[in-house]
């Protein structure tokens, strides 16, 4: 691509696990976020998120511009090669090139605070906070100098979603804490850095609606008035950055989140499932991890809603030939595209793995990976005893209700899903 107008900068809204319905509104539910929604004047539109619909896949999806065959993150949790061994993928595994980095080849800065899948930080660019999941603030910040400045603040990368249990009360006050602290930080980097692109991004909307959709869509629970509270919160901040942006003639502006949000009618587990219908076996005592995994086997499940042909060569106590795969996996993909509960179907489509990803990380992909129906939470369950359950979340991630909002609606075409936002992002810098 060319170096377009070098005087061309870009703010960029993310807002995690908001959905379209959440910013837009709809019959009988306001809009949550009232200033954004007038800010952009209606040209909102409902996005797809990546499959599956969980953060760390969608983030690194829409900072890349590619789908997990090519930038590698299938998940939050994958097996260690050749072990049983749980790891969890980090910035160190992403296979394809971040926007901050290519805009930094053609000596454009950016300012990235709270990205997910970007821990630990690394030198770019410009400055990086990095988002959850994160666990040490040393190592979540480039350059270090800013490292002092933070800890002064207070500034914490994620608060203890093990509150939203049983202290709710607490995590929303610990919630609106860090977005306060959060928005001191985008406000001091605003006047200090030099940047092209700036983006800011809020994760606590996500942590809210795990634990209380139920009071956002109930106006008589006991909360629902401070989870409303609390978006406005959000509503505040970022469109107090949309106007500062507005006001000048050389930014550009969009919004966006990584997934939209539903409520959940009953948690779903798979490794039980597979169990009963003869996929799946431990040798013995309770399951702390995989380790135990039967030789026996044929499959297996990781959260959220992947499913591995459990295959000799590949795992050290597989057991499925290479004449067999794709044998299993049509039957896995037969199981689960009948699967009830209730007398009600569960998963909307069954997808083997060449049908949603490409490129030179496809052997590290899941061999089918499940897209639910809405309300039906996918989870691996290797702990549980039942195929299906009620917890303490009331609300779920949901792959076709994401938003994205840009005042140039000419352009949203560029961006029906979350692969297509960079595009976009270097429509609007005149790349």
């Amino acid at each position: 691509m060319a170096i377009g107008r070098k005087s061309v900068k870009l703010l960029v809204i993310g807002l995690d696990g908001v959905s379209y319905e959440m910013l837009a509104g709809g019959p009988g539910r306001p809009s949550l976020l009232p200033r954004m929604r007038e800010f952009f004047a209606g040209a909102v539109t409902r996005m797809s998120a990546s499959i599956p619909e969980i953060s760390a896949v969608s983030w690194s999806s829409f900072m890349t511009g590619t789908q997990p065959g090519e930038h590698g993150i299938f998940g939050f949790v994958d097996l260690a090669p050749g072990s049983y061994r749980y790891r969890f993928p980090d910035f160190r595994d992403l296979k394809a090139a971040p926007f901050f980095d290519e805009l930094g080849t053609r000596h454009r800065r950016s300012v990235i605070i709270n990205l997910p899948a970007t821990y630990p930080a690394r030198p770019v660019p410009g400055v990086l906070i990095s988002g959850f999941v994160a666990l040490d603030l040393e190592r979540a910040v480039y350059p270090q100098r800013y490292l002092p400045m933070l800890r002064q603040a207070g500034y914490q990368v994620d608060v203890d979603a093990g509150k939203g249990r049983d202290k709710k009360a607490e995590f929303l006050a610990d919630l609106n804490c860090s977005l306060k602290i959060r928005r001191q930080v985008a406000d001091m980097l605003w006047q200090r850095e030099e940047w092209d692109v700036f983006m800011f991004t809020v994760t606590g909307t996500d942590r809210l609606m795990h634990f209380l959709y139920d009071a956002y869509e109930d106006p008589d629970h006991e909360l629902h008035d401070e989870v409303r509270s609390y978006y406005l919160e959000v509503d505040q901040a970022a469109t107090s950055l949309l106007q500062r942006a507005a006001a000048r003639e050389d930014v550009e502006v969009i919004a966006l989140s990584d997934h939209g949000f539903g409520p959940i009618q009953s948690e779903v587990y798979l490794n039980p499932i597979l169990a009963r219908n003869g996929f799946f076996s431990l040798d013995g005592g309770e399951p702390k991890g995989l380790g135990g995994i039967s030789e026996s086997a044929k499959a297996f499940a990781l959260d959220p809603s992947r499913l591995y042909v459990h295959g000799r060569g590949k795992y050290p106590r597989g057991s499925v030939a290479a004449a067999d795969y794709e044998r299993v996996r049509r039957d896995l993909r037969d199981l689960f595209a009948g699967y009830e509960v209730g007398g009600r179907r569960v998963i909307r489509r069954v997808f083997f793995k060449e049908e949603l990803y490409r490129g030179g990380q496809l052997a590290s992909a899941p061999d089918l990976v499940l897209l639910s129906e809405p309300g039906y939470d996918l989870k691996g369950g290797l702990e549980k005893t039942v195929e299906a359950a009620r917890s303490h979340f009331t609300g779920m991630h949901c792959q076709d209700n994401a938003f994205l909002a840009c005042r140039r609606p000419e352009l949203v075409g560029e961006a029906p899903d979350i692969f297509g936002v960079k595009r976009l992002m270097y429509r609007l810098l005149a790349i």
